[in-house]
């Protein structure tokens, strides 16, 4: 922007100013020239002296007609009241100097235009303006040298003299030019700060209206955020609005999204399921739908049963909206909903959030794609799983876990040949844990090594006195978690401790599980061999149950199969079952591998086991795990 053109913007922006600022000088010169006629009428009070009725009226007229378009405001135009202003101070000037010549306030009059001049009107015109105004001393001073004009005595020699009223224009000019330029500077950076102002105004209004749509709404979906949803929910909570739902729903997959695409096609899904939920609560008043953060958004739904949100949530499917087909986003979008009653099943909204959040976990952990509604036996669940939490960390560390152990037996000469050692933990609280509970718990809280470093110690420890009660025939069976079995140095810290306590590797049989085949084939195989290589023997558990063990079984030479209690449970009335135990165990020969049937419980199971080349069981039929030293 140009100079010329900004100063001309700086003008537009303060005439807005110029008319309260007008009124006001008006109101005050009103009542300044009342003051001036009151003052001519002290002669008529104090009988000394002479009326002056002609500048008594003038006076009384400029009162009223200023005072007459204060009234009037905005009504008169503002450039119609400078011009009332500008013009009745040149009448009474000229009228001055007619009636007093320079004894009177023509000059003061004159001053007072110039600055008018300067404070109303844009820069060059009021200096051309009071430059023309000040010739008016030079006009009576030609009057006065062609006698055109002549002053009574009583009035001075002054204004007889032409250079006396040249000099007062000269005086003028130079006022003018003088107080031009000072009162543009100040008017200018008056402008200029006044403009500042706004403009700091403007920019902080929008900055609070960018901070305000930044605390109330999700930048990425634009959809109200968790505070602004809890303020609404609020609110129609202090109404009693009951009967009330609400949903939350998890997209799945999001990470995975991002890791493969890229972040910005994560956010760009997001941004388009929310709009999908924006549209959707649009049309139903009384459904609110808000953003949690990330990849969770929840929903208020007023006036609904369960029923009919089961229903709608049936038929909503995402992936059939034109926005988010599988084609457009590559893939087929899943997501997780879980649900609550308010205020049944949970009185605030932090409970809520809360218990949708358990009701996730339950969702997540159990791959549940419909709805899943809160039920308090979650809770609970989900309250005794941290405190079997906090108390697995302390037994780890003071020793707590007892061992059972479970005999492995020959059905043809009927002798123990092995047995297995099974964890077993009790907690006063809760009495006996199962296995299965605590060693979810124990892998989902990362103390799955530690723990298997304690589950190992002390069956190596207690080696000794299993020999001595089964003869230094026996096989000791240790389960090994997949994330202890690919722990850094595994295969280092086994060996360092048996020859740490003096035990023979020969005597230990390490079961593993598919799951230990989620990592690279070839460091597995490096640790099974390396294992082997110090005679430990090394057990392939729960054959079958998965659907990869034939695969690396080709890979990894293995010396022993245990045959899941799946394939073993019908084989007495199913031939289809028995057909498929021969096959395995015809396998498992050919492989050079020892086959063990675990979860034996009936004798005609064994009647049929005898059939085949397995004959090592392992089942309740002969033994159930037993803890033989309560000691350690």
């Amino acid at each position: 922007m140009s100079i010329t053109k900004r100063n001309y913007v700086y003008w537009l922006k303060f005439r807005k100013d110029t008319g309260p600022l007008l009124r006001r000088f008006l109101i005050t010169t009103s009542i300044l020239f009342l003051v001036a006629a009151s003052l001519h009428l002290i002669p008529f009070f104090t009988k000394i002296g002479e009326v002056d009725y002609v500048f008594l009226f003038v006076d009384i007229g400029v009162s009223f007609l200023f005072f007459l378009e204060y009234l009037l405001k905005n009504k008169v135009p503002l450039l119609f009241r400078i011009l009332t202003l500008i013009g009745s101070a040149i009448f009474i000037s000229v009228l001055s100097f007619f009636r007093s010549g320079l004894l009177g306030t023509g000059e003061m009059s004159l001053a007072f235009i110039i600055i008018s001049f300067f404070v109303f009107l844009p820069p060059i015109p009021s200096l051309v303006s009071a430059l023309l105004i000040s010739v008016i001393p030079s006009i009576f001073g030609i009057f006065v040298y062609y006698s055109l004009l002549v002053f009574p005595e009583e009035l001075g020699i002054r204004n007889q003299s032409p250079r006396e009223w040249y000099f007062k224009t000269i005086s003028l000019v130079i006022f003018s030019i003088l107080s031009g330029f000072l009162i543009q500077r100040l008017r200018a950076k008056l402008i200029k700060n006044i403009v500042y102002l706004k403009e700091s105004r403007a920019k902080i209004l929008k900055s609070n209206k960018y901070i305000d749509k930044l605390a109330f709404f999700d930048t990425l979906t634009q959809l109200p955020n968790r505070y602004s949803f809890e303020t609404s929910i609020q609110k129609r909570i202090s109404l009693g609005q009951k009967d009330t739902f609400v949903l939350l729903i998890n997209i799945k997959g999001i990470k995975v999204i991002n890791a493969l695409h890229g972040i910005g096609f994560g956010d760009q899904i997001l941004t388009l399921i929310g709009n999908v939920l924006k549209e959707y609560t649009a049309e139903r008043p009384n459904t609110i739908v808000a953003s949690l953060g990330g990849d969770e958004f929840i929903l208020w739904i007023e006036n609904s049963s369960r029923e009919r949100i089961e229903d709608a949530i049936v038929k909503f499917d995402l992936n059939n909206n034109q926005t988010l087909t599988p084609d457009r986003l590559g893939h087929r979008l899943q997501y997780r909903v879980s649900g609550i009653q308010f205020p049944e099943e949970a009185n605030t909204l932090d409970e809520v959030i809360r218990k949708l959040s358990i009701a996730m976990n339950v969702a997540r952990e159990n791959s549940i794609s419909s709805l899943v509604w809160f039920d308090p036996e979650m809770e609970k669940k989900i309250e005794r799983e941290q405190k079997l939490k906090n108390q697995l960390e302390k037994a780890i560390d003071s020793n707590e876990f007892k061992i059972a152990y479970q005999e492995k037996v020959d059905i043809k000469t009927q002798t123990v040949v092995g047995l297995e050692a099974l964890a077993r933990w009790s907690v006063k609280e809760f009495g006996e844990i199962s296995p299965e509970e605590f060693i979810r718990i124990i892998t989902k809280s990362d103390l799955i090594v530690p723990f298997g470093k304690n589950i190992f110690q002390k069956v190596i420890q207690q080696i000794p006195n299993l020999l001595s009660k089964y003869g230094n025939q026996i096989k000791i069976s240790i389960n090994i978690s997949p994330i202890f079995f690919l722990y850094p140095n595994f295969n280092d810290y086994i060996i360092g401790y048996l020859k740490e306590k003096s035990i023979d590797p020969k005597i230990l049989i390490f079961e593993i599980t598919e799951d230990v085949f989620l990592d690279e084939v070839e460091t597995i195989e490096k640790i099974v061999n390396s294992l082997r290589s110090h005679g430990i023997s090394v057990s392939l558990d729960d054959f079958g149950k998965g659907y990869s063990s034939l695969h690396y079984m080709q890979k990894i030479q293995f010396d022993e199969l245990k045959i899941d209690k799946s394939f073993l449970d019908d084989i007495a009335i199913s031939n289809r079952n028995f057909l498929l135990l021969e096959s395995i165990c015809h396998l498992a020969d050919s492989l050079g591998l020892k086959t063990i049937a675990e979860g034996i419980e009936r004798d005609e199971q064994i009647q049929h086991l005898k059939k085949t080349s397995c004959h090592i069981v392992q089942g309740y039929l002969y033994s159930k795990p037993i803890i033989l030293f309560d000691r350690d």
